[in-house]
């Protein structure tokens, strides 16, 4: 079964067309990547989800059920901007919002300090959410999307003001999330973090779905442009392969190599064979989910869609 599904999905402000009719399947169960340049239409799309704002035409289906009839505590989601209230402690918010959610008072409380033990903030259950830091806020602001256990959890840039090791605790709370049964849907400019974790995903720009699919499956659609070269001595310098590439990187003993339009692997291997490079190491490398996004929100294959 979907967790999501859009029909026909449509929305206009005014002039502006924000989301033009539009088919997406979000499938139960996994981490599902919804992707896009600014203004292309992610908010409003998540705003329909949540039953914010309504369609102007098409359907939002939950679980099969008519999105506008679903309970709101089917979801947890956490936006982009923070949306805590600054006086309030800290536990007392996260139970407050459990309490809204469903839970009873007593439940309410010990998810609320299990959760806090869990992202490190035990000693802070007491303090004022304003007394914490913008990292700090921002595991609170997960909890309080999760602490009801929702059937769908929409993540809006859930990593902004984390440093690495809390990047990292994060991934791991959301995968176990996953686990649980939660359908986790992740918005993010952060492609790293999509093929890290997102199963499928989903590229929205200008107000259509113009990329969707497999992570997996949409990286091999695109092909590698790319070549890793490993060298048993010193890498050679740029100018060896001026022509053929259009970019290159190396930390020495490895190069990777974007080839020019109309190259082939073979090119660039032949090429540093007949320059008496030291090659120890040859391989085509996967297009990265970063490549592909600028590629297809800046024309280069946006009409290919992996279904």
């Amino acid at each position: 079964m979907n967790a999501l599904q859009y029909r026909s999905v449509a929305k206009t402000f005014g002039d502006v067309q924000a989301v033009k009719p539009l088919d997406l399947d979000v499938p139960e169960g996994g981490i599902f990547g919804l992707l896009g340049p600014n203004g292309a239409g992610k908010t409003t799309l998540i705003r329909m989800t949540l039953g914010i704002i309504l369609p102007d035409s098409g359907t939002v289906s939950v679980f099969g059920a008519e999105g506008s009839k679903v309970s709101g505590a089917t979801f947890g989601y956490l936006p982009e901007e923070r949306g805590l209230y600054p006086k309030m402690k800290v536990w007392e918010l996260l139970a407050f919002f459990g309490h809204v959610r469903g839970l009873k008072a007593a439940e309410a409380k010990a998810r609320a300090l299990a959760g806090l033990k869990r992202l490190g903030l035990a000693e802070w259950s007491e303090k004022k959410v304003e007394e914490l830091s913008k990292g700090m806020q921002q595991k609170v602001q997960l909890l309080v999307a999760l602490i009801h256990r929702p059937k769908v959890a929409i993540l809006d840039e859930p990593f902004s003001g984390l440093d690495p090791v809390n990047v990292e605790l994060f991934y791991s709370v959301i995968e176990e999330t996953r686990r649980e049964g939660t359908t986790i849907v992740l918005s993010t400019h952060q492609m790293e973090q999509v093929e890290k974790l997102c199963q499928r995903i989903a590229l929205v720009n200008h107000g259509e779905v113009v990329l969707q699919g497999g992570v997996d499956d949409i990286r091999r659609e695109y092909g590698a442009r790319e070549v890793k070269v490993t060298f048993a001595s010193q890498a050679p310098s740029n100018g060896t392969l001026q022509g053929l590439v259009e970019e290159a990187r190396n930390d020495g003993r490895a190069a990777f190599y974007r080839m020019a339009d109309g190259v082939r692997p073979r090119d660039i291997l032949l090429k540093l064979l007949q320059e008496g490079c030291d090659v120890s190491g040859f391989e085509e490398a996967q297009a990265s989910m970063h490549d592909i996004f600028i590629r297809v929100v800046t024309g280069g294959k946006g009409a290919d869609h992996v279904q």
